[in-house]
């Protein structure tokens, strides 16, 4: 039996092993940024908004779009936080359109690439412009490859074979509606991207990767009866490697730590072939331009009329620079830089193109008045007969198609989101942000923002309003859920007449700035041919019922979740 001081003591003892317990697990909560908005309950509990946030991604597919839904949705703000496990600081999630624009495109020197988006891709492909923060290193290997996104370059050597991969996909297409699918819809994803891997190969590799002409024979054979033996071609393998780092990088953002989790895949055996097929592949292609160039004489190297692909003109470039100097060119096969940012290229290039097609195409069947005034202007531009040549597509101005492109874009929301971190301690709307926490931008204009008050906006983003105005106060800003060309349209005062207007709204599918998507130009290249070309083609028909929805997977860029069409040919 106690005596009473055994007793008090006991007691004091439970107590102080309560409140050590108490205080531990507190201490385990995370732990928000002061003054700006988040879920109060999720603050105390250990996994913060995580229990929230796993049934809202197996509800919509689409992790962007569950973040922003648990928080500045629910909260109806336009910042909010996202609390993860103490482990990791909370993430800032900005939903406001204007204020991104006026970050990626005005406060360049405030922030820069997240840490935690260069630590998925930099184990990978460390060498890749898109795995550096901006220092001189970085200015100058983007120096190197500037002409290749010149609007000369492009037009010479990629926009010819996106004009000649869209032809053949229309082609196959035409065989697919007449014969196989005919009279019904099918999934048109997996040809969009081998349209895009073929159009892209080619711009940036120089060599013909042959995946649509395989499929038109294959299914040539497949009609008849006949058995088909030939082997796969190049961009068969291009695209499976593709395909795996795609969902290597989106598994691993899913996990805990996702760094961890790249340099882990890093040392698979499957990550040692992937860099072995993929250097093979260009190591061959680069081999066959350096003996080009190396015959070649100060003069002939400092004109480009050789240059028939991205890789030819940067080891020109190369090449050039070693005989000023009286050096040999270094082996480019052993450019860990030249590799990565080839490869990034084929990434970006190949697979934003053809989800970004796979939802236009959604669009233009569940929009039908928008696909018929399309048409109607495509037909009056180019009245035949055929199919317009590439140099009408490029050079006619012709502001719907321009805008029926911008609306799309926007729409589609390919790329939802972008991630930067300040630089210093720094202001958004209003909120104090500290140096280096992780800012999470919707880049999907697809909804009308949660509402401002313009003091607490930047400087830069009133001024900038003040020049351009607020599209969202406009008609340009109504209904941003319905795919809407004439938003992007407005009267020319000199000459009466319809102008396409690329301020009617942020426009953010490429992000913006210093750091926008390197690959811009040959995007919107592509993505004009391609939407030209098929809306004169086909008429894309009602889908059946089961097949209209809008919903969204999202791994690496954000895709239809049914990307069917049902054609008719023109």
């Amino acid at each position: 039996m106690l005596d009473t001081s055994s007793g008090a003591h006991f007691v004091l003892l439970i107590l102080l092993v309560a409140f050590v317990l108490v205080l531990g697990r507190k201490n385990l909560y995370p732990k928000p940024y002061p003054g700006i908005p988040h879920n109060a309950h999720s603050a105390n509990r250990i996994a913060g908004d995580v229990p929230d946030l796993i049934p809202a991604i197996k509800r919509s597919k689409a992790s962007s779009e569950a973040i922003f839904s648990i928080t500045t949705h629910k909260l109806g703000t336009p910042i909010a936080q996202l609390l993860l496990p103490r482990i990791r600081a909370p993430m800032i999630i900005l939903d406001d359109p204007r204020e991104i624009e006026d970050i990626l495109n005005r406060r360049g020197k405030e922030f820069d690439k997240s840490p935690f988006s260069l630590s998925v891709v930099g184990p990978m492909f460390s060498k890749a412009t898109l795995a550096q923060f901006t220092t001189p290193e970085l200015k100058a290997q983007k120096r190197l490859w500037a002409d290749v996104m010149g609007i000369d370059f492009l037009r010479k050597t990629a926009a010819p074979m996106s004009y000649k991969s869209t032809l053949e996909l229309i082609q196959f297409w035409r065989l697919k509606a007449t014969t196989a699918c005919k009279d019904q819809a099918f999934n048109v994803l997996d040809d969009l991207k081998n349209a895009a891997l073929d159009a892209v190969w080619v711009a940036v590799i120089g060599e013909e990767p042959g995946t649509l002409k395989y499929e038109t024979k294959k299914l040539q054979h497949q009609l008849t009866g006949q058995p088909f033996y030939e082997p796969a071609p190049p961009g068969a393998f291009m695209k499976e490697q593709v395909t795996y780092i795609v969902d290597t990088i989106m598994n691993s953002s899913e996990t805990i730590s996702p760094a961890w989790a790249v340099k882990w895949e890093v040392m698979t055996p499957r990550f040692r072939r992937f860099r072995k097929i993929v250097t093979n592949e260009m190591s061959r292609a680069m081999k066959k331009a350096v003996a080009r160039y190396e015959s070649l004489d100060l003069d002939s190297l400092e004109r480009d009329s050789s240059d028939t692909c991205a890789m030819d003109l940067v080891l020109r470039k190369q090449a050039l620079q070693a005989k000023k100097v009286g050096v040999k060119p270094s082996d480019p096969t052993k450019d860990a830089a030249m590799l990565d940012e080839l490869f990034a290229m084929l990434i970006g290039g190949h697979d934003s193109t053809a989800n970004t097609l796979a939802w236009f195409i959604k669009f233009m069947e569940a929009f039908p008045q928008a696909q018929t005034e399309l048409r109607a202007v495509l037909k009056t531009a180019f009245p035949g007969p055929g199919l317009p040549s590439l140099t009408d597509i490029l050079d006619t101005d012709l502001p719907y198609l321009d805008a029926a492109c911008e609306e799309a874009l926007r729409l589609s929301g390919t790329a939802n989101a972008v991630l930067r971190s300040p630089l210093r301690d720094t202001m958004i709307l209003g909120y104090n942000v500290p140096k280096g926490a992780v800012v999470y931008m919707n880049t999907h204009v697809n909804r009308s923002p949660a509402p401002v008050d313009e003091s607490r906006r930047s400087e830069t983003s009133r001024a900038s309003a003040e020049r351009k105005g607020d599209g969202f106060k406009t008609p340009a800003g109504r209904d941003l859920g319905n795919f809407e060309p004439r938003r992007w349209l407005v009267k020319d005062e000199e000459t009466g007449k319809e102008k396409f207007n690329p301020n009617a709204l942020p426009a953010l599918a490429f992000a913006g700035g210093v750091r926008m998507c390197f690959g811009k130009r040959l995007a919107v290249m592509q993505f004009r041919i391609a939407v030209t070309l098929l809306v004169l083609s086909f008429e894309f028909l009602e889908l059946p019922k089961d097949r209209q929805s809008m919903s969204a997977v999202e791994r690496l860029f954000r895709v239809p979740q049914q990307p069917f069409a049902k054609l008719h040919v023109l």
